[in-house]
């Protein structure tokens, strides 16, 4: 009994024990320039920044001279195959590239109520998962398949949709995740399919709120994006395709604290798109292939795909001109957009489309963290904050390819494996 005790002191020793970077240039999301410092993690969370820290017998120190120290960087929409969920190894090593690319938060969509205790259980060496239920129409997009059917609920009514989430919320979801919109974007050979209406989407909005969890809306049309602000919403995903923003949905946005997540990485045109090398580098050897057959076929880009994509950019511009929080969203699972990968060449977009450098982070960190609710808790490099790091060659926040150059990575203070 002594020894078994003895065993269990040490190991939650182990677990406790604080860890110092060391000299790193540290840009902690705030908007603040990077500037020299150390960081004392405990327990989980940054205890001190600053020189010349005090710390813990024991602690764990980390030379980052030379190196820069930025907050863990977001995914606000990710969909994991079924086969990942399998134990805790083939989730680690499906999330791996996402930790080798700096993400360590992630929103997961394709799950059920019924799934989620079991994929908590498996979380081990992974990004911190926020597991969404799922609602829409029936025939509506989300539904496709019979999976998909199976784990989204499917409301026509506010009365439904308060049943529906008394039962979802039943497992605790972390948020809700609503496919509100059936525009096919302008396919002729796709029919659009049904959309929610606005009292239904108000009812779903209003029942996550009361339980303190946060609504994204799959949402791709202006007046999608207007009905969603007037419901409540708290942040649109994939972004306006249609049309350009106006001066009704920017004031909606602003007044209802709405914000904008547009997946751009998963909308950028496959057949003209050239990878940059140490995007390549990110990608598996079967990956890369397939990019380099898809490059050299020299497909043409459908009208309609070109003409999205011309306005989805000239949004992103229009809504960071009016001060619209703009979060990191891939829908990596789609065709072309790969786990880790698709949040940086999210970022590279943005820092294309206006972004500085220094922008483009503070999006896939503090901004993220804030559209989902959690800006105390989460998304800068200060005390108190929970610590998901990641150190980095060089200077990211002054030269976006510098991002790529991940070094080491910590999830909520504990150091992570990047072998493979």
């Amino acid at each position: 009994m002594a020894v078994t005790a003895m065993a269990s002191a040490n190991a939650a020793q182990a677990q406790e024990r604080a860890t110092l970077i060391h000299g790193a240039r540290v840009f902690d999301g705030s908007g603040a320039a990077a500037k020299i410092a150390d960081v004392l993690i405990e327990g989980g969370k940054v205890a001190r920044v600053g020189k010349k820290l005090r710390v813990p017998e024991g602690t764990e120190v980390v030379d980052a001279t030379g190196l820069t120290l930025i907050p863990g960087l977001h995914d606000l929409h990710i969909h994991t195959p079924r086969e990942a969920f399998a134990d805790g190894a083939a989730l680690h090593r499906f999330y791996l590239p996402y930790l080798k690319a700096g993400v360590t938060s992630i929103n997961e969509f394709s799950v059920s109520g019924a799934m989620m205790a079991g994929i908590r259980d498996l979380q081990a060496d992974t990004p911190r998962l926020t597991l969404a239920i799922r609602l829409g129409v029936p025939g509506g997009h989300g539904t496709e398949s019979k999976f998909t059917q199976a784990i989204t609920y499917q409301v026509t009514s506010p009365d439904e949709a308060h049943a529906a989430m008394a039962q979802a919320l039943a497992f605790k979801p972390d948020m809700v995740k609503v496919f509100a919109d059936g525009w096919r974007y302008g396919d002729p050979a796709r029919p659009d399919k049904p959309s929610i209406d606005e009292p239904t989407l108000a009812a779903i909005v209003h029942d996550a709120h009361k339980a303190g969890i946060k609504v994204m809306t799959h949402t791709v049309t202006l007046e999608g994006a207007k009905l969603a602000a007037r419901a409540g919403v708290d942040a649109l995903a994939h972004g306006v395709g249609d049309a350009l923003v106006d001066g009704e949905l920017i004031g909606l946005m602003k007044k209802h604290h709405m914000a904008y997540v547009a997946t751009l990485a998963t909308y950028e045109p496959l057949e003209t798109r050239v990878l940059a090398p140490e995007e390549i580098a990110l990608l598996s050897p079967e990956a890369q292939a397939r990019e380099a057959a898809r490059l050299a076929r020299g497909e043409a880009v459908a009208p309609y795909d070109s003409r999205r994509w011309e306005i989805m950019r000239e949004n992103i511009r229009r809504l960071q001109v009016a001060r619209i929080r703009i979060g990191v969203g891939t829908d990596t699972g789609i065709e072309g957009v790969y786990p880790g990968f698709g949040a940086l060449r999210e970022m590279r977009w943005l820092t294309q489309l206006g972004f500085t450098p220094a922008e483009a982070i503070e999006a896939g960190t503090r901004v993220s963290a804030d559209i989902m609710g959690r800006r105390k808790t989460e998304g800068e490099i200060r005390k108190g904050m929970r610590a998901d790091l990641v150190l980095t060659g060089g200077t990211p926040d002054l030269m976006f390819r510098d991002l790529y150059d991940v070094k080491r990575v910590w999830v909520a203070g504990k150091e992570v494996s990047l072998a493979d």
